[in-house]
């Protein structure tokens, strides 16, 4: 019976030692980034059986987990996701409006600095100067929209290759997860839960969900399986890779199927192939009605030499914006005169038509003036860039208040590790006095029994 105490004893001072360890451990790595609290966990041994009844043996450590919880993690996952998603659409958004330059230095103080430059041409038509400032203010607003779609053209490109670098990212996390699924899978045979392994994999998982916006399940083997859009990236140890279409923007999931991602990738492919596409079409669309109505009103002038006004803008079809120029470039072939020939030296009619077009409706239709046009493409980007940092902002409340809630369980506390520590010190020494006193015993029992009386 006292080899029994003795050994009752000594699992204490065990689980003991291994508490004190693990909050030690615990202390080390609280600002370690993504590690998990780990606890001992500690179960009462089977018990011995006497003629009296069972005795107890002591405790038993089963194991050294993790304090984690799977629903916080998915729900903080997902709202990485979302944060990570409306952040860099905003950010892309941003680029875009700073481009537009309005209203200090954009297309609408060109567009202003053009229908002025035509009113003081209608005044003095044969006025040298005046006639060269229409043609530098065709040419600054030719320059602002050429500038404008030049600047968005290169945003595509910088988003494209972005993507590219984004879902290379990818692929090497799926790499990793893959190899940490196999090492867990391996440790799991040793009985015992590989918590760093777990805790390495858990913040290639959240990078992931930032980037991807990944589906993860955790199969009883405790590998996890990663999918996105329901098509597995990694299963076990296997790991899918994507592919990167440059001339598409698409994103190619191994088995050939193209597919959407969440996160940083999903804002990335939504500002390629719909975002940003619908405004340079609407930018298009404006280079190709101001050069419409501005060719239509010009041609029905003459200039002072009695010849029909020719084109004062020209674009390549296809590629209104990023193409559009200035289509003459001497100053007497400018048609200021409504009546002709012969011209009448001060005829400005055509010139003061020139400048009406500032109030025609000549734009969309012919429901609104090119003017309310640019604006429109203004309010319209600026609107979408508020919008979304203004989802980035709630997603991102949510993503702090989810991994706050997910911290308060997987977190270090340093405070409650050192009353853990006391409570394992207090313990080790009460089982180390139990072992004194049980070898007192054994000793009385064997070296001082029977003596009495020699």
């Amino acid at each position: 019976m006292g080899f029994v105490s003795l050994y009752t004893a000594f699992s204490g001072l065990q689980a003991a030692q291994a508490g004190m360890d693990t909050a030690s451990h615990n202390v080390s790595n609280a600002a370690t980034p993504g590690y998990t609290r780990q606890r001992v966990d500690q179960a009462t041994r089977l018990p011995g059986h006497r003629s009296f009844g069972p005795v107890g043996t002591g405790v038993a450590i089963t194991d050294i987990t993790r304090s984690r919880d799977v629903m916080l993690d998915a729900r903080a996952r997902a709202a990485m996701n979302g944060a990570s998603r409306f952040e860099t659409l905003g950010n892309l958004l941003l680029g875009i409006e700073s481009a537009m330059a309005e209203p200090d230095a954009g297309i609408t103080v060109a567009l202003d600095g053009l229908w002025s430059s035509f009113e003081e041409f209608a005044l003095n038509p044969p006025d040298t100067a005046a006639r060269h400032n229409v043609l530098d203010n065709l040419r600054s607003v030719t320059a602002r929209v050429r500038g404008v779609a030049e600047a968005w053209q290169g945003a595509a490109t910088t988003a494209a290759g972005d993507l590219e670098a984004s879902v290379a990212e990818v692929n090497e996390l799926i790499t990793t997860i893959a190899g940490l699924n196999q090492a867990i899978l391996e440790s799991g045979a040793d009985d015992f839960t590989p918590n760093d392994l777990l805790d390495k994999r858990d913040i290639a998982i959240d990078q992931l969900s930032q980037i991807a916006g990944v589906q993860v399940s955790i199969s009883d083997s405790g590998a996890a399986r990663v999918s996105l859009n329901g098509l597995a990236l990694v299963h076990d140890s296997m790991a899918s890779q994507l592919s990167f279409n440059s001339t598409t923007n698409e994103v190619v999931h191994s088995s050939g199927v193209t597919v959407e991602a969440g996160g940083a990738i999903g804002a990335r492919q939504v500002f390629l192939s719909t975002v940003l596409p619908g405004m340079q079409a609407d930018l298009d669309t404006f280079a190709e009605e101001l050069t419409a109505a501005l060719n239509a009103q010009h041609a029905s002038g003459f200039t002072q030499a009695g010849a029909a006004g020719s084109a004062l803008l020209s674009y390549s079809p296809g590629s209104a914006a990023l193409t559009l120029d200035i289509a003459i470039s001497d100053p007497a072939d400018l048609a200021a005169a409504a009546g002709g020939p012969p011209v009448a030296d001060f005829d400005g009619l055509n010139a003061e038509a020139l400048a009406g077009l500032q109030f025609s409706l000549s734009a969309s239709g012919g429901t609104e003036t090119l003017g309310s046009v640019v604006r429109g493409i203004v309010g319209s980007v600026g609107g979408a860039t508020a919008s979304a940092f203004t989802e980035a902002r709630a997603q991102s409340s949510i993503s702090s208040a989810a991994q706050n809630a997910r911290a308060q369980i997987h977190g270090v506390s340093v405070d409650e590790e050192m009353v853990n520590l006391i409570t394992y010190q207090r313990a080790y020494e009460a089982a180390a006095r139990v072992m004194t006193t049980v070898d007192q015993t054994l000793d009385t029992l064997i070296n001082r029994t029977g003596v009495v009386g020699r």
